[in-house]
């Protein structure tokens, strides 16, 4: 991949791999709250070449959002990192960005009776997935007898693609909900308890996790620039599954299971960076196959790479 910080990004030409590891990591800064990082990416992607407009607008408009709720992240976007270290200097008390946000959106909140209607508004199905996976960043914050009801419903009577819909279900558990919801999902009607929403990546079930330690284990010995996409396609895998039969699957998984879905999420990279390949070349690195009915693999295969189609939320 070509580094995120060129001298001269203007050179750059962004091919459409290229454009999906960067909006994977796009997604990692802000579900991590690295606000700074992430609008840096940002002015770094709007000055590459590319041929797809879609990609600059959906960039421009996350840019122009991330600088209107945090004014301190200035044109060079090193604001956030360097207010952040004078103040811990001065009051010698460390507040990250995620709480200067908590208190950013509370401060709107206070200052606008209709704010929080606002965002309610902004998960209108109709609307982008990235608006409204902005309004549940800002949801979280707010009074959960407020916003609580309104996002049960939200999530019971709305057709949502399956990432946005999960991290509904994580604003409920943040807001601090209990009880059970019913949902529909990937075809299925399902009533899931809210209280056992991952709300990150160790809470998903150690089944289900060893899959992807089992995969970064075998790209080790000759593959090892593909662990960072195999573990960025897992975690949106199990997010993207939660709560199904295929994701009760994977919560019961033994050797030789966890063998077959790591086989098939190691082949799913292959082909996605380097092209065709050859199935059989898989045997020798997971033992399991060879025990396994060999349908298993072919089911996994199809599954993830199901996935893989529909993984962008503005794909739905």
């Amino acid at each position: 991949m070509v580094p995120i910080f060129s001298s001269n990004p203007d050179n750059v030409i962004l091919f459409p791999k290229t454009i999906e590891y960067y909006q994977n990591e796009l997604t990692k800064m802000l579900e991590g709250e690295r606000f700074a990082e992430a609008a840096r990416l940002l002015r770094f992607l709007l000055q590459c070449q590319s041929d797809d407009p879609q990609y600059k607008e959906e960039w421009r408009s996350l840019l122009e959002w991330l600088t209107a709720t945090f004014p301190h992240l200035d044109a060079d976007g090193a604001g956030a990192g360097t207010e952040h270290s004078e103040r811990s200097e001065e009051d010698d008390e460390e507040e990250t960005e995620g709480e200067l946000f908590k208190r950013h959106v509370r401060a709107k909140a206070a200052n606008d009776s209709k704010y929080t209607e606002k965002l309610l508004a902004m998960l209108d199905p109709r609307a982008s997935a990235e608006k409204q996976l902005m309004a549940l960043d800002q949801l979280v914050h707010l009074d959960r007898r407020t916003v609580g009801e309104p996002l049960k419903l939200w999530l019971e009577e709305s057709r949502l693609h399956p990432l946005v819909q999960f991290r509904g279900l994580q604003a409920l558990r943040t807001l601090g909900e209990t009880g059970m919801i019913g949902i529909r999902k990937l075809g299925q009607s399902m009533t899931l308890p809210i209280g056992e929403t991952p709300l990150r990546y160790e809470q998903f079930p150690a089944a289900a996790r060893n899959v992807l330690e089992r995969t970064r284990k075998a790209m080790e010995s000759n593959q090892p620039g593909l662990a960072e996409l195999a573990e960025s396609i897992w975690r949106d895998f199990l997010a993207f599954l939660y709560g199904s039969s295929v994701y009760d699957e994977l919560s019961a998984l033994d050797d030789t299971g966890t063998d077959v879905w790591a086989a098939a999420l190691h082949h799913t990279v292959q082909e996605t960076l380097l092209g065709p390949s050859d199935e059989s070349d898989l045997s020798a690195s997971y033992g399991g196959l060879a025990e396994a009915d060999p349908k298993a693999f072919h089911k996994a295969l199809q599954v993830i790479k199901l996935f893989a189609t529909v993984a962008n939320p503005g794909d739905m």
